[in-house]
């Protein structure tokens, strides 16, 4: 297992420990409105932490070699960004509920004024999802596009080694074409030699019988 890859699972206990306690907070806030729990800040600061900590996740993913634990670990990373923002708005809503209490005096005025608050953070989440969903496909999209150029330049390598390999055999080739042709020229001047040879030979034997 690579750095990065520890590194993504010591943020994700981190992650999953803050999220647990963040649900734990909401559901006592929930259960306990009437008290003040003085829990809503550090419901707000563990969000914040989460955020850094996704962050974090997404950089460490990023930098895993391997294509296919990338691909695995971002689309953890979306899924934690989900699960996220969920409660963030769980705790939007819990925020403006208790503030609603708190200004009971003011009636339905101040009821539908936190209502088109509620639909305006509701559109801007919505806007921020398709955002975030455009950001994801880009991703993937450079993640498959970087791995067809990783498989293509394996290709070209392996081409060009055989490239090299036939060069090799064809350099070797010409080398016994011309090794052999040699061979073929010297027995050629050895045959013409011992002829000439031969015939010398002849006039001198005939000559002596003379």
């Amino acid at each position: 297992m690579s750095q990065a890859s520890l590194s993504f699972r010591r943020y994700d206990d981190e992650f999953k420990s803050l999220t647990k306690q963040i649900k734990t907070s909401l559901q006592d806030a929930e259960q306990y409105h009437d008290e003040e729990t003085g829990e809503g800040k550090n419901v707000s600061n563990m969000l914040s932490e989460c955020d850094e900590l996704l962050q974090q996740m997404a950089l460490e993913a990023r930098s895993v070699p391997d294509a296919a634990e990338k691909r695995e670990l971002l689309q953890q990373v979306r899924t934690y960004k989900s699960e996220l923002q969920s409660l963030k708005d769980d705790y939007n809503k819990q925020s403006l509920m208790s503030s609603a209490r708190g200004n009971t005096g003011n009636g339905n005025q101040h009821r539908e004024r936190l209502l088109k608050q509620q639909e305006m953070l509701q559109n801007q989440n919505s806007q921020l999802e398709s955002a975030r969903r455009v950001l994801e496909e880009t991703e993937q999209v450079a993640l498959e596009i970087g791995e067809e150029l990783s498989n293509n330049r394996a290709t070209i390598e392996s081409a060009h080694g055989r490239v090299r390999q036939v060069s090799s055999l064809t350099g070797r080739a010409k080398r016994v074409v011309a090794s052999m042709n040699q061979r073929a020229t010297q027995q050629k001047m050895l045959m013409y030699g011992l002829f000439i040879s031969v015939i010398i030979v002849f006039f001198i034997f005939l000559k002596w019988l003379r």
